[in-house]
C-alpha cells in the first residue's frame, strides 16, 4: 500500500483529498503546514506528498526543497489556487512531478496520483547507475553543467520507458537532440525516429500530415499520401510544437494516442498504429489548457513523463558542448 501525506492549512480540504484517496486503499496521513510536512517526512517513508503552495509559517516551495533534499525519491504533486498557478509551474523545476488546481476533483486527483505513482515505479525499475546518452554513428549528446548531467541520467532509465514523453523548455535548450536520444537508446531504435514540426505546417495541412489523405480528399491531393503516424510505425514520432496544433486537430490527436488508430483525410477506413509519442514544446500548455486552447485529457496523455530543459543562460559551459 502506498503511503501518501497531504499538506494543506485548510482542513476541509485535507479531510476531503484524505477520504478520496483513503477510500482508493492509500494510507494517508495529514499535515497543516510546511513544517509539519517536513518533519514527518523525515521521521517516517512517505511515497508521494500532495503540497499546497501558500501556506503559513513555511510556504510549499520551501517545504518542497527540503523534502527533496532529505528525500530526492519522493514525488510530489503541488495544490494550488488559480492565483499562485506561476508558483506551481515553477515548482516543476524544483522537482516537483506536477500540480493540481483547486477546487480539487477527487477522480482527477486519485488519476493524477496514481498516474505518477506508476511512472516513478517504471522509472525506478530500469534505473541503471551509469548513463550512456548516444546519437546515431556513436554521436555522444554532452553537456559540461550539473543540469545535462541529470538530464543525462533521466533520458538513460527513460528510453527504456514505453510511453509518451513531454519535453519541455526554451527555444534553443536541444529539446529535439532529448527526444533523438530517447529513441536511440530505447528498444525502438532500429525503427524510424519521425519528426514533425508542428509550427511549421499551416492548419489546413496538419491533419493530412499527422494520417494522410486519399488521392482528390481536397484539393490539391493529387495522390494517395502516406501520413507521419503511419510512417513512424514501429518506431517514435517526434511532435515538436505540440503548443501550436489547433484544438480541432487535438482532438484527433488525442483518439489516436488512445486508441491507436486513426482515419485518413478522406477515407473511410481505420489504420492501426504502434508508436511511442516524444512531443516538445516552449509554450506555457497550462495557461494554454485554462483558456481553451489546449486540450487538458491531451496534456495529460502526453505529460506521462516529464522532462525539463533548463534554459541555456543557468548552463553556460554548455553552449558549445549541446552535441559533438
Amino acid at each position: 500500500m502506498y503511503r501518501v501525506l497531504v499538506v494543506d492549512d485548510d482542513r476541509d480540504l485535507r479531510l476531503t483529498v484524505a477520504s478520496a484517496l483513503s477510500e482508493n486503499h492509500f494510507e494517508v496521513d495529514q499535515a497543516e503546514n510546511g513544517e509539519e510536512a517536513v518533519n514527518r517526512v523525515k521521521a517516517g517513508k512517505y511515497d508521494l506528498v500532495l503540497l499546497d503552495v501558500n501556506m503559513p509559517k513555511m510556504s510549499g516551495m520551501e517545504a518542497l526543497k527540503e523534502i527533496k533534499a532529505h528525500d530526492a525519491s519522493i514525488i510530489v504533486l503541488i495544490l494550488t489556487a488559480f492565483a499562485n498557478i506561476r508558483d506551481a509551474v515553477e515548482s516543476t523545476k524544483e522537482g516537483a512531478y506536477n500540480y493540481l488546481e483547486k477546487p480539487i476533483k477527487a477522480d482527477n486527483l486519485v488519476y493524477l496520483v496514481e498516474k505518477a505513482l506508476r511512472a516513478h515505479k517504471m522509472v525506478k525499475d530500469i534505473a541503471m547507475s551509469s548513463p550512456v546518452v548516444k546519437l546515431p554513428g556513436g554521436t555522444e549528446f554532452v553537456g559540461q553543467s550539473n543540469e545535462m548531467k541529470k538530464i543525462f541520467s533521466v533520458i538513460d532509465k527513460l528510453a527504456r520507458v514505453d510511453t509518451a514523453v513531454l519535453i519541455r523548455g526554451e527555444s534553443g535548450t536541444g529539446k529535439e537532440l532529448v527526444a533523438q536520444a530517447l529513441h536511440h537508446n530505447s528498444p525502438r531504435k532500429d525503427n524510424r525516429f519521425v519528426t514533425v514540426n508542428c509550427s511549421a505546417i499551416p492548419d489546413n495541412l496538419i491533419e493530412s500530415e499527422f494520417f494522410g489523405h486519399e488521392k482528390g480528399a481536397f484539393t490539391g491531393a493529387d495522390s494517395r499520401k502516406i501520413g507521419k503516424f503511419q510512417y513512424a510505425d514501429g518506431g517514435t514520432l517526434f511532435l515538436d510544437e505540440i503548443g501550436d496544433v489547433t484544438p480541432a486537430v487535438q482532438v484527433k490527436l488525442l483518439r489516436a494516442l488512445q486508441e491507436k488508430k486513426f482515419t485518413p483525410v478522406g477515407s473511410n477506413r481505420e489504420v492501426e498504429v504502434n508508436v511511442r509519442i516524444i512531443a516538445a514544446t516552449n509554450r506555457p500548455l497550462e495557461e494554454m489548457i485554462r483558456k481553451n486552447e489546449f486540450r487538458e485529457d491531451l496534456f495529460y496523455r502526453l505529460n506521462v513523463l516529464p522532462i525539463h530543459l533548463p534554459p541555456l543562460r543557468e548552463r553556460r559551459n554548455d553552449i558549445e558542448h549541446l552535441a559533438r
